[in-house]
């Protein structure tokens, strides 16, 4: 999350692409744009970052409130993050992921067949 801040966004639009299966296909994977996403939002371009993966601004959200979690956990010896694990491993994350790699499939098949729906980030 730092990185995300620390990072400058014109560093990462000509940067390598790091996707193994991104550079094995030219596709991108459920995955491909989260990077980009997060330093979109680290310097507080949302629209930057949703058109780069629908879901950075979730896993960011969800990566800040475990982290919080986690640390006050640790500072207070409570059992939040045992909640906090039983509620990531529950339906609704479950149901989150399945969406989450159904958009990716949508975006491999966008890509694959030029249908112009996504922004090609590989």
């Amino acid at each position: 999350m730092g990185a995300a801040v620390a990072v400058s966004p014109t560093t990462l639009s000509s940067g390598p692409g790091v996707c193994p299966f991104a550079h094995l296909t030219g596709l991108p994977c459920p995955g491909c744009g989260l990077t980009r996403s997060w330093v979109a939002l680290g310097h507080g371009d949302v629209v930057g970052a949703i058109g780069f993966n629908w879901f950075g601004p979730l896993s960011m959200a969800v990566a800040v409130i475990v982290t919080a979690i986690a640390l006050w956990t640790a500072l207070t010896g409570g059992g939040a993050l045992r909640r906090v694990q039983h509620v990531l491993t529950g339906r609704i994350a479950m149901s989150v992921l399945v969406v989450w790699l159904g958009y990716g499939l949508v975006r491999i098949l966008d890509a694959g067949f030029g249908w112009g729906l996504f922004p090609l980030v590989v």
